[in-house]
């Protein structure tokens, strides 16, 4: 399968899902927020949602408590990082973006919305590029989480060397965590939403 095809398919499976529930959106919404602690993270990047992709924003109430919130800004063929705030206005693609501002600030983390994920971890977007562009520019590299309201997962290589990746890609279902090994070879591991504990991942990995 090619990725141009994988994207239609997926695209398809979205469709049909139509908008994201309550109770998918809070699993995912939990399991960030249990890495954010982990790293101790400040300053979070989330996404202002399509119809099928997961609100987030539902629970910007508690994480605004304890983290400053920003979203992407399309500027060009690429993406910029403003505060997370009202009023949200329709821009191409039918996004919605808070208006313009201008900041120098380091992410700690992004969460990411993606169309589907391949063997890499790689992500595939809608095909337009601003994300690949938006963390290539970036003179710093936050955690990037990948998040979507179906699982999406394909254990072929459907990507190229200029889209972005992640350790982590999380669904209402089953969580993916990506090993790199010392001779470079990457493997992933997939559990269910309900048997595992990232800080078994991460604290594993620090022991490594």
């Amino acid at each position: 399968m090619e990725k141009t095809d994988f994207r239609i398919l997926q695209k398809t499976r979205l469709s049909k899902h139509k908008k994201s529930h309550f109770k998918q959106d809070f699993k995912i919404f939990k399991e960030c927020l249990k890495i954010i602690k982990f790293f101790k993270a400040k300053n979070i990047l989330i996404f202002i949602p399509l119809s099928y992709e997961p609100n987030l924003l539902k629970f910007r109430h508690i994480l605004s408590k304890n983290y400053k919130l920003f979203v992407p800004f399309m500027q060009d063929k690429s993406l910029k990082i403003v505060k997370l705030r009202l009023p949200f206005i329709k821009k191409r693609f039918g996004v919605l973006e808070p208006m313009n501002s201008f900041l120098k600030t380091k992410i700690d983390i992004a969460i990411v919305p993606v169309i589907g994920v391949d063997k890499n971890l790689k992500r595939i977007g809608h095909g337009q590029g601003f994300y690949d562009r938006f963390f290539k520019d970036l003179n710093h590299k936050p955690h990037i989480i990948f998040v979507q309201s179906i699982d999406a997962f394909t254990q072929h290589n459907l990507t190229q060397k200029h889209d972005i990746s992640a350790k982590l890609y999380i669904n209402p279902y089953k969580k993916y965590y990506k090993k790199e090994r010392k001779n470079d070879r990457i493997t992933y591991r997939a559990y269910n939403c309900r048997s595992w504990s990232w800080y078994r991942v991460f604290d594993r990995k620090k022991d490594q």
